[in-house]
């Protein structure tokens, strides 16, 4: 059994960061290295709502981003020929962004990685464990959404300096 000392946060960020890095390097060794995250999910996004017309607006609403960074990154993935802007008959000024060939292939290359990657996450992992990972999980979630910073303890957050008390005000702080 764990000790109650340890810090969950810490360990949830250990553990992505862990992920990211063997995304990076599985995404690399399939020479798939010049697409970012944020590509990425873009591809699955469009790859997924294949059969509906997508559009920059979409995008936006999808992965809560504003529109000049989704113009940035839409712009970046058509020049890399991942996507590619096209007019729709109803009205001349909205273009619909679609997946390439390209960004096709990508995408059905970045499902298998992940697909390889999460079997070898469980592996040596009951269901039952899964069960209560991913129950436990939820339940850290629904902690989260429940108990939002509003109606945290902050004066667990104040460290007594030179005699008078200062709250930590940093958004990556973790108790």
């Amino acid at each position: 059994m764990r000790k109650r000392e340890e810090r969950i946060g810490f360990e949830i960020r250990r553990l992505d960061h862990m992920l990211a890095r063997n995304i990076q390097a599985c995404v690399k060794s399939a020479g798939l290295d010049e697409v970012t995250l944020m590509h990425g999910w873009i591809i699955r996004f469009l790859y997924a709502n294949r059969d509906r017309d997508i559009f920059q607006k979409d995008v936006e609403q999808h992965f809560s981003i504003g529109r000049s960074t989704v113009t940035n990154i839409i712009q970046l993935m058509e020049k890399k020929g991942f996507v590619a802007r096209q007019s729709v008959e109803h009205d001349a000024r909205l273009k619909k962004v679609v997946l390439t060939e390209k960004g096709i292939q990508s995408h059905e290359t970045m499902e298998a990685l992940i697909e390889s990657l999460d079997m070898s996450l469980v592996e040596g992992i009951t269901d039952g464990e899964l069960e209560v990972f991913y129950s436990v999980i939820e339940k850290l979630k629904e902690n989260l959404t429940a108990n939002g910073r509003d109606s945290m303890d902050v004066s667990v957050l104040k460290a007594p300096t030179d005699g008078r008390e200062e709250e930590i005000d940093d958004p990556d702080f973790i108790v």
